[in-house]
């Protein structure tokens, strides 16, 4: 006989949960040979741990299969099966009722019947098929039950089970504990970022998805997450540097396929060039979830990471798209602006920064609301090796920047054998609102890799020059209905027998 068990408990960490399970087992007084059931097939096997009572001991604890049990006797599957066997008999005698039925009603070669007995016959013909197709209706409805019954039962006699050899010091029920961990378990977190005013603090929202696919509901049991850290991706756009050096003639890979420009970790491809498929970044998933108010967990710090206790008994169902639960919430100061780089978008964004200090919570997706306003989808990385992070809160069109290049200019260097070439970009940033907004503009001046390659700035109104990156950055305050025009200038210089090289590098 197996001892079934019950969840009663799971802790569930980023990539797998424990799951702790409760039964019952008669035992005798002396040695016992008993097998535990609940594993399942997505189990760790080797990792379980089985507990009984001080007074009963443990010996020869080992996994096997049903098969391996010689005098188990008959099978579950095997009795349900008989009972199917049953009603496909049932359901073929009432068929073969009916073409009786039929069969007698025909009264058209036979003349010892009477014309009265025929009619009380056809009379009564319809209403006995009614009956007995409803009670083919009824076996096939009770058949289907048995089958779905028949493939659980199955799938429980597939899954491992538990042989304990014990010997109890008394005759009784003796309760036992399962302890295992379920490998398709897993959490991971979701932020609800809600921003109301340049001055008021964000009021964050910690989630939870919980998923699992071990093929059993997890039914009104003790639930804890454990935390964890999640993969990393910018949401804000950024600058990076542009190299120019001599150029050196290489391959280049050609695609068939048209389509817009992309960028690759190597180069920015244009037009009838496309990247390849196993340098390309992929837009990551984004979950997209309601703001629900729940009652929050009870959150422990343990030695090496955050446990999250959640509140009364859980379903976690299999092979949901997941259960959603409130872990903490909390306030977070920022400084808020605007980011603007036309030079990559031309959208301007509302950006919070925050010390990284203030968000104690790991990397996750975030659904941001202005002002209860759904705004969007970004990714949260405080996981940066920076005192201060900057949080996207979605496009701003308050702000309209406009960038222009102008032709560029290329004659003889006063050099003998060299080549120069001016380059001007002109920025007209407009305040469309009736308030003063702070904005922070960045452009770039490419730098150079090749002493073959001077690089010489002309005008930066105003601007601050990150020459390691050759980032140009103005922090701007921009008046209600005002226009600021920026102008970024600068030369590139290389011998004229030499074609250059621009690249960007991510």
């Amino acid at each position: 006989m197996i001892a079934k068990s019950t969840v009663k408990e799971v802790q569930v960490y980023r990539n797998s949960a424990s799951v702790i399970r409760t039964g019952e087992v008669e035992l005798k007084a002396g040695r016992n040979i008993i097998y535990v059931g609940g594993m399942t097939l997505t189990s760790k096997q080797e990792d379980f741990v089985l507990s009984f009572p001080e007074n009963v001991k443990a010996t020869n604890i080992q996994i096997i299969k049903i098969d391996d049990i010689d005098d188990f006797g008959e099978r579950e599957s095997e009795k349900i099966q008989k009972k199917i066997d049953e009603i496909d008999y049932q359901i073929e005698t009432s068929k073969l009722l009916i073409d009786l039925r039929k069969t007698n009603g025909d009264f058209s070669k036979r003349t010892d019947v009477s014309v009265e007995a025929q009619e009380q016959y056809m009379v009564a013909l319809p209403a006995r098929l009614l009956e007995l197709h409803k009670q083919i209706g009824d076996l096939e409805e009770e058949r289907e039950k048995l089958v779905e019954d028949q493939e659980d039962a199955v799938k429980e006699e597939n899954k491992p089970l538990i042989m304990a050899e014990i010997f109890s010091e008394t005759d009784g029920k003796i309760p036992f504990t399962l302890r295992y961990q379920e490998t398709t378990g897993k959490w991971k977190p979701k932020y609800e970022v809600r921003y109301k005013s340049n001055e008021e603090p964000l009021e964050v929202s910690m989630k939870a998805q919980i998923t699992q696919n071990s093929d059993e509901d997890w039914k009104q049991v003790k639930v804890t997450l454990y935390s964890g850290n999640p993969a990393v991706f910018h949401g804000l756009p950024e600058l990076d540097p542009v190299h120019v050096s001599i150029f050196v003639d290489q391959p280049v890979y050609r695609g068939r396929a048209k389509g817009n420009a992309r960028m690759c970790e190597s180069s920015m491809i244009m037009d009838e060039d496309v990247c390849p498929e196993d340098i390309c970044e992929e837009e990551a998933p984004v979950l997209n979830m309601a703001p629900v108010k729940m009652q929050e967990a009870e959150v422990q710090e343990e030695e090496t990471m955050s446990a999250f206790i959640l509140p009364d008994l859980k379903d976690i169902l299999n092979g949901t798209d997941g259960n959603i639960v409130v872990l903490q919430s909390f306030k977070v100061p920022a400084n808020y602006q605007l980011l603007s780089i036309p030079r990559v978008d031309t959208k301007s964004f509302l950006t919070a920064e925050i010390n990284e200090s203030d968000w104690p919570l790991p990397a996750a997706y975030a659904s941001v609301y202005i002002k209860d306003l759904f705004a969007g989808d970004i990714y949260v990385d405080p996981d940066t090796d920076i005192d201060k992070f900057s949080l996207s809160l979605g496009q701003d069109e308050r702000i309209t920047v406009v960038r222009e290049e102008l032709p560029r200019k290329t004659q003889e260097a006063l050099l003998k054998n060299q080549r120069k070439q001016v380059r001007t970009s002109r920025i007209k940033l407009i305040n469309n609102s009736k308030e003063t907004v702070k904005v922070l503009l960045k452009d770039q001046i490419p730098v150079s890799t090749d002493k073959a390659v001077t690089v010489d700035v002309i005008k930066l109104s105003e601007g601050v020059l990150n020459e390691e990156k050759g980032e140009v950055s103005w922090e701007l305050m921009a008046e209600p209905k005002n226009v600021i025009e920026l102008e970024l200038s600068y030369s590139l210089a290389w011998p004229k027998d030499k074609r250059l090289s621009e690249r960007t590098v991510r």
